[in-house]
């Protein structure tokens, strides 16, 4: 009896030795098909974001096109008139008019914003046409006065009146990313220049 137990225990341990590397092999097989689905189903989302990502790069591309080429057009416009010829006297104020197209009834801050724009937009190119102008602006406090018009076409009746002038005017058009619709114009900037003559395009409109 003895010798029987012997030889069942001589038998059981390769089959506990067989049943332990079957169970190793299944559990690795499973590891590795579940790495595999997570591998495609982490490629599939990859690549859904992927197009995601392209679409809205698309789209913010095509916004941002679309701003440059109003801002080349009224830089154009703008540089149309002789800016180079306006001089000031010596005593005379030189300052910059913001004025906000009040029909879109923009934020406070969206207000801000482009008037930040409008700014940058008129210092820049009176300093690169009449840097003598710009400095003299520059050097006294800068002033800048907001003011207020009614609609699009006070906006670009103001724009015509000061250009005629030989007055720096630029119009900024919104990309339309927030508030306001794309290509609106929301701030015209006039100057810096002459008071005398920034008084006879805007002396009449109200403080913003």
């Amino acid at each position: 009896m003895l010798r029987d137990l012997r030889m069942d225990s001589s038998l059981l341990q390769p089959l506990a030795i067989s049943l332990l590397a079957f169970s190793l092999g299944y559990t690795t097989h499973t590891l590795l098909s579940s790495s595999s689905t997570s591998k495609r189903s982490l490629s599939s989302s990859s690549k859904s974001q992927g197009r995601q990502r392209s679409a809205s790069s698309a789209s913010t591309d095509a916004f941002e096109a679309s701003d440059t080429d109003s801002d080349a057009e009224d830089e154009a416009a703008a540089l149309a008139s002789d800016i180079a010829s306006v001089r000031a006297n010596l005593t005379e104020e030189v300052k910059l008019v913001l004025v906000v197209n009040d029909s879109l009834k923009m934020t406070k801050g969206k207000i801000a914003a482009q008037a930040g724009h409008a700014t940058l937009a008129c210092a820049l190119m009176l300093k690169e046409v009449n840097p003598k102008l710009f400095n003299r602006w520059r050097m006294h406090g800068q002033p800048k006065i907001a003011v207020r018009c009614q609609s699009t076409e006070e906006i670009d009746a103001l724009a015509a009146q000061a250009r005629s002038l030989n007055l720096c005017a630029r119009t900024i058009q919104d990309a339309g990313r927030t508030q306001v619709a794309p290509g609106s114009k929301t701030i015209l900037g006039i100057g810096p220049g002459p008071a005398r003559l920034i008084n006879q395009v805007t002396g009449k409109l109200k403080l913003l």
